[in-house]
């Protein structure tokens, strides 16, 4: 009898898991609710369209732009835990991005990633529980002072 009560409270525990790590897919789309809230500084290339929540096909002439000293932030309307940043930062030549990445979890704010990124940059780190995250546009790229971001994902990968 206590094999079959375990075996119930291990499969509990993984549905419980899966719920926390967003089944696995990603937590930030706008699927999920997730919003932009710094969207009042942030400009969005292509209207509706420019936002880097999106789940439909990519191109470059849609995005979400900040200029330097601004940032991207993102709020989720549940707490995830995930281990998988990926953010497609605009990629028609050979530009970089000099940016910080922070991870959000109840106001506290974590460093992740400070350095030179170009188009895919994909994080990882041990797993947390988050509220939001925000990339900060430091000094533009090496062409204009800006920081176009495509698609933004994060997810607890296996």
């Amino acid at each position: 009898m206590s094999l079959i009560a375990n075996q119930l409270c291990l499969r509990q525990q993984a549905k419980i898991k899966s719920i926390i790590r967003g089944h696995y897919k990603n937590a930030f789309s706008q699927n999920k609710g997730t919003l932009i809230t710094s969207k009042i500084l942030n400009i969005f290339v292509g209207g509706d369209k420019g936002s880097c929540l999106r789940d439909t096909i990519y191109t470059v002439t849609v995005y979400t732009l900040s200029l330097v000293g601004y940032s991207i932030d993102f709020w989720l309307l549940q707490k995830y835990e995930i281990n998988t940043l990926k953010i497609w930062l605009w990629d028609g030549d050979n530009r970089q991005y000099n940016i910080q990445i922070f991870i959000i979890f109840d106001g506290q704010e974590t460093q992740i990633y400070n350095n030179l990124a170009k188009s895919l940059l994909t994080l990882t780190f041990p797993s947390q529980i988050v509220s939001g995250f925000r990339i900060l546009n430091v000094a533009g790229n090496t062409y204009n002072p800006q920081m176009h971001v495509i698609k933004v994902e994060g997810f607890y990968k296996l």
